[in-house]
């Protein structure tokens, strides 16, 4: 069973509720003002039904007329093109992706190491060198399986009956969230992927669990590079494993550059007029594509590597690395580290007004679409001092 700190009322005791909730025509209490003529000759009186005897949606659903959100930047597509529009822009396209090409023709396993033995690993220089260049790194048993395995049952009741919606604070989401454990896991792995982070421990980033890993999130010109002013930023994803999953994972950081920028190549001639495959993919026979990017341009360069992960493990790699669910069996929660910068802290906050709200997260966008409404939260459901920092409070 979870400990958590005591509050007003048990969580398995909360309703989702809200002033704006959507009911249909015949949500109760039912009013059939025009009765039709074979209608049963009975009536019942709903005022005289004790109140847990009536009938009563999981959750409700909510138009948000106010969101607390995050300004929305360019999308890949966007930003590559403006790059194009200057010759600067042009000369950086074309020198990253011929570098990325050269990168990508060593391609080795990831890393995986023990959450017992990560700092010493860490420690030696060779090998947060080798992990920059590989983009991922794989720490094993960071939590014990019969902890995730329980959040991950918790997880999956609430997902049915909420019949699968997204969900944000469920009490297996936040103790993941402020597990120790984890925050360690993912503040080693950041520091050690981006030694100019801020030495300050990292803050998480709130997303829903789910079966495939998070998309990519990253743009930019520096592949381990922070910008101190933009928000939630970080070149870092990480993924918390709640049940026994694979996932084809890049095992180079380059992958993260062209899969950027792939949409902006072609090949110069097709596979059928080479004679071995190598030919097809070397440098010289891609060049800039004329006209329209290709959105869903297929990423013949990069080969990833699948990767088993057990309950308890976490996967961290570089947030533009474009991750693949290899079986819809598992569950992962992302705990992206992101660096203690201003521009994230002003994230951070926002964040913890969502969560006191029960809102989605700031970098999730409103679409006008219905939602299914979570009830607000306090710090008193989150246990760890490390895990209220991460998420905003105590700052």
């Amino acid at each position: 069973m979870l400990a958590t700190l005591p509050r007003a009322a048990p969580r398995a005791a909360r309703r989702l509720t809200t002033s704006h909730a959507l009911r249909s025509p015949l949500a109760p209490t039912y009013n059939h003002s025009v009765r039709p003529a074979l209608a049963p000759p009975y009536n019942h009186p709903l005022a005289h039904v004790p109140e847990s005897d009536r009938l009563k949606a999981p959750y409700a659903f909510s138009l948000l007329k106010e969101h607390i959100s995050e300004p929305i930047g360019p999308t890949p597509t966007e930003w590559v093109s403006g790059l194009l529009e200057t010759k600067a822009g042009r000369e950086w396209v074309e020198a990253a992706w011929d570098a990325a090409l050269k990168d990508l023709a060593e391609q080795p396993a990831p890393t995986q190491v023990s959450f017992q033995h990560l700092g010493e690993h860490l420690a030696e220089s060779v090998n947060a060198k080798a992990l920059q260049r590989s983009g991922s790194l794989v720490i094993r048993d960071v939590l014990r399986d019969p902890v995730a395995e329980a959040w991950a049952s918790e997880l999956t009741e609430v997902l049915v009956a909420r019949s699968h919606s997204p969900t944000y604070y469920t009490d297996a989401q936040i103790a993941a969230r402020a597990d120790p454990s984890v925050l360690s896991a993912t503040g080693q792995a950041l520091k050690a992927f981006v030694p100019t982070s801020s030495p300050e421990s990292a803050f998480v980033r709130i997303d829903a669990a789910a079966v495939a890993p998070a998309p990519p999130t990253w743009l930019g010109t520096e592949l381990w590079g922070v910008d101190d002013t933009a928000s939630p930023a970080t070149p870092v994803h990480a993924h918390l494993a709640l049940a026994r999953t694979e996932i084809k994972v890049p095992t180079s950081a380059s992958a993260a550059t062209y899969a950027l920028l792939r949409p902006f190549f072609a090949p110069k001639k097709s596979r059928i007029s080479f004679y071995t495959p190598t030919g097809y993919t070397e440098a010289a026979n891609w060049a800039l594509r004329g006209g329209k990017p290709e959105l869903d341009a297929e990423l013949v360069h990069v080969r990833p590597a699948t990767v088993s992960l057990a309950p308890g493990d976490v996967l961290v790699t570089h947030a533009g690395l474009r991750l693949q669910a290899a079986d819809a069996a598992g569950l992962l929660l992302p705990v992206h580290p992101l660096p203690a910068t201003e521009g994230n802290r002003a994230y951070v906050a926002l964040q913890r007004a969502s969560f006191e709200a029960g809102l989605p997260p700031p970098h999730v966008p409103a679409d006008g679409t219905p939602i299914a409404l979570e009830e607000g939260g306090d710090v008193t459901m989150i246990e760890s001092w490390g895990g209220r920092r991460a998420l905003g409070y105590g700052f």
